[in-house]
């Protein structure tokens, strides 16, 4: 059976040609070509974001010296706000000193300084979190105690980490020192 006329066998839709013809006009206006006689072309980017466009700035380079500076300040943030940074460069230091004590190898320097230097990273970390929580949600929300808790977490689980790297690392020799 055949559709009857102005409807698509193949779709079951109703074929305007009229607009098909307007359509066609319309392309050609714009430059284009005709749906049938069209070839596949990239274009570029509407948003006018892309990497030849020279316009496109992300943030403002900040000089070497500058970045530092703002490094530093975060550190001393963290140290003048943070009761727990305090305490782990505290231990930090305490096993700096009992490791040079103890005369451990090059290796053992890397992986100790490692655990304690990613101690204190995520402890940072924890504290740019809990900053930006409290300043999204200032009055109590669930969501934003279950975000700082999570954060808290991770800076527990390295803690617990870095003090058995300690143990493995420092707790044979010192047992050997006796």
């Amino acid at each position: 059976m055949e559709p009857p006329k102005g409807i698509s066998a193949e779709r079951g839709v109703l074929i305007d040609a009229r607009r098909d013809e307007r359509m066609r006009r319309l392309e050609q206006d714009r430059g284009r070509a005709p749906e049938g006689h069209e070839q596949l072309a990239i274009e570029p980017a509407r948003d006018r974001v892309s990497r030849e466009d020279p316009d496109v700035r992300h943030t403002r380079s900040v000089g070497l010296l500058r970045s530092f500076r703002f490094a530093l300040e975060g550190v001393s943030y963290l140290i003048r706000t943070q009761r727990n940074a305090r305490i782990e460069l505290t231990i930090g230091f305490a096993i700096v000193a009992l490791a040079a004590w103890l005369r451990i190898t090059g290796i053992e320097w890397a992986v100790l300084v490692l655990a304690m230097a990613f101690v204190l990273a995520l402890e940072a970390l924890n504290t740019a979190i809990e900053l930006a929580v409290t300043l999204a949600a200032p009055e109590p929300d669930p969501l934003a105690k279950a975000a700082k808790d999570v954060s808290a977490a991770m800076v527990l689980i390295a803690a617990v980490a870095s003090i058995v790297v300690g143990l493995v690392i420092l707790g044979p020799r010192l047992v050997l020192a006796q």
